[in-house]
């Protein structure tokens, strides 16, 4: 027997087909088009209804229509997604760039919740933590079994308050208690700002914040009064943001009275976003970019690139060129605050550019000159070659944590220097350590990979013994990207 839709599903209806308070007649084919609506929600309900009462498990009927909701969506495209009350609210953090709690990222390993790092000058760098510390309580609560996202939930609170974390450190026998008093956590949207030499300033962009071009253009200006003759924007492995960020950076770049970006949906129509201030720095521009530059950093990259005021530098990036609205649902009784983001839109570089990877000829709807429709992504002016992976050994040694094992074991009995670097001393202790771990390698594959096992022993524990910026500039003279985009600013080559 067929079910009657819910109250609420009626209401909406009947609103939907009024207007200014009198009934439309609609055509033939939009009453078709709302016939079909109904029935689809209808369809909905009855296998809602018939799943939750004739499962051979017990649900909850709050995963049970995420889950639904998650298919409908995913089944557009990788973009657009549900933001359960946790996503919704770490969604906001990141562009937000703040939260109040202890200042450390955390992870599982080895079924523990570990400490990944803690965030430089906050209450837990301040205390002493260290990545690798094992957290085995918070407050009187063990943390067996626990995960990140409720570890998060207990950790962080309002400032002034007051956590105790029981942590257990390698090479210490007993464990150690930080009482940490709770503050605003500062999410930096640059990483590094410095001057490579006398002549060329460097800005590395991890994302695009309601900050980020405000700190871009505080940057610039401090390398203007220093002489700076050159800028290096690194976007390496930065997945975008927000969209207006990326408009207002190409904006301390490009001219007033010029587009910076076109969009274009079916439901939002086109619209365009153009400059509107002076150029802040007149000096050449090296933008430097690679697989996982995506997003708002392809919206910048592109506008540069197309009117020529920067050369960008690295490899292709990953093609993502759509714009998503992030629509809040309010709160839901008994489930919490709920989001959702939706791809409404394709972005279009000046030039008339969808680098998007879904490209198809229905999405050039923006008349371009280029041949841009056979490719996804945006090509770099000068790309760097880097070394082929062979096989699986890079991917096994991340996803079973022995960089960040290691490191642990080892910074505990040696010192990290600016001139250090993983010798074949170094190499063969590390070698040991995997085998230890009973972690399965093919001498073949460690030897073709080397020079990524390298530095990826040299980044973790890099990444523990210095602050950013000594990081950055000990990382300089092997970073091939830096130093062709260097040669680049020198030669003009």
């Amino acid at each position: 027997m067929k079910k009657f839709l819910p109250a609420w599903f009626v209401i909406v209806f009947t609103v939907g087909v009024l207007v200014t308070g009198v009934f439309v007649v609609l055509p033939n084919a939009a009453a078709d088009d709302i016939v079909s609506k109904t029935a689809a929600v209808e369809l909905f309900m009855d296998v809602f209804s018939r799943t939750m009462n004739t499962y051979v498990d017990s649900l909850e009927s709050r995963e049970l229509v995420e889950a639904a909701l998650r298919g409908m969506l995913e089944s557009l495209d990788p973009n657009s997604v549900l933001m359960n009350p946790e996503g919704y609210e770490n969604y906001h953090t990141m562009i937000e760039g703040s939260f109040q709690g202890v200042g450390i990222t955390i992870g599982i390993r080895d079924d523990w919740l570990t400490i990944i790092s803690p965030l430089e000058g906050t209450p837990a760098f301040r205390a002493g933590m260290k990545a690798g510390d094992r957290i085995v309580m918070i407050d009187t609560m063990s943390t067996e079994g626990i995960t990140t996202s409720e570890a998060v939930t207990f950790i962080r609170g309002p400032k002034g308050t007051i956590v105790d974390l029981t942590v257990e450190r390698p090479g210490t026998n007993d464990s150690l208690l930080f009482s940490i008093r709770r503050d605003n956590i500062e999410l930096p949207c640059i990483s590094a700002n410095l001057m490579l030499d006398s002549t060329t300033g460097y800005v590395r962009l991890s994302q695009f914040d309601n900050d980020s071009a405000r700190d871009v253009e505080l940057a610039l200006r401090e390398f203007d009064e220093t002489g700076a003759e050159n800028f290096i924007l690194d976007l390496r492995g930065n997945p975008g943001g927000l969209l207006i960020t990326a408009v207002d950076i190409i904006d301390l770049f490009i001219p007033a009275g010029e587009v910076a970006v076109r969009t274009f949906g079916e439901a939002v129509g086109a619209n365009s976003f153009d400059t509107n201030r002076d150029v802040v720095f007149h000096q050449p521009v090296v933008i430097l970019v690679n697989g996982s530059s995506a997003s708002s950093s392809e919206i910048v990259a592109g506008a540069l690139q197309d009117y020529n005021v920067a050369v960008l530098i690295g490899s292709r990036t990953f093609g993502k060129g759509s714009v998503q609205t992030v629509m809040d649902l309010g709160e839901y009784p008994n489930l919490g605050h709920y989001g959702v983001k939706i791809t409404t839109a394709r972005y279009f570089t000046p030039s008339g550019r969808c680098i998007d990877r879904t490209l198809s000829e229905d999405f050039d709807y923006f008349e371009t000159e280029s041949d841009s429709t056979d490719e996804w992504g945006i090509e770099p002016d000068i790309t760097v070659e880097t070394s082929d992976v062979t096989g699986t050994i890079l991917v096994d040694l991340l996803a079973e944590a022995m960089y960040f094992k290691f490191a642990t074991e080892y910074s505990l009995v040696n010192d990290i220097s600016e001139d250090w670097w993983p010798d074949a001393a170094v190499i063969a202790e590390f070698q040991d350590y995997i085998d230890s771990q009973d972690f399965e390698w093919d001498s073949g594959e460690f030897e073709d990979n080397m020079d990524f096992i390298e530095r990826a022993i040299f980044s973790e524990l890099a990444a523990r013994e210095f602050d950013r910026e000594t990081y950055v500039r000990v990382m300089i003279p092997r970073d091939d990207v830096i130093q062709r985009a260097l040669e680049y600013l020198e030669t003009g080559e």
